[in-house]
């Protein structure tokens, strides 16, 4: 069901869930909720697109550098929009475009991985009617790109 998600709220909670993990990962997480702090979505699938996003990006690391991630929020022509970005291994779009958010798919042989994440986000935002896309560089990074109906 939809209802008003206060972002900062989402995030924190799932921030307590995994705190040792950021503090293990020197992970930096900067969230601007200062254009829009409430989006009209489900509270408990927000929370798992931050869960899923956030252990992915911190996964993921470059070995060279400490995760950084920013999470932003804006409305742009009335419709609500999320970006999340990381600079961690990233991936060659090209070899991935069609795979990204299928179910049991893994860009990168880590014993960890269940390839789970990224189409719970993807189900999770689609199933209320909302849209996903991904850019991504190797090495440089991954921005997911997240738009809800209002």
């Amino acid at each position: 069901s939809l209802e008003d998600v206060e972002l900062q709220e989402s995030l924190d909670n799932v921030l307590k869930s995994i705190r040792s993990l950021v503090e293990t990962s020197k992970a930096t997480i900067h969230a601007d909720f200062s254009n829009t702090g409430k989006i009209r979505f489900n509270k408990r699938y927000m929370e798992s697109v931050f869960l899923n996003l956030l252990t992915n990006s911190i996964k993921y690391a470059s070995p060279d550098r400490p995760p950084i991630i920013q999470i932003r929020s804006e409305t742009i022509n009335g419709t609500d929009r999320l970006t999340f970005s990381d600079n961690g291994l990233g991936f060659d779009m090209e070899k991935v475009k069609d795979k990204i958010f299928g179910l049991h798919q893994k860009f990168h042989n880590h014993k960890d991985s269940k390839g789970i994440g990224l189409y719970l986000v993807h189900n999770h935002i689609t199933s209320l009617a909302g849209k996903i896309t991904v850019e991504s560089q190797e090495n440089i990074g991954t921005t997911f790109t997240m738009t809800f109906r209002k």
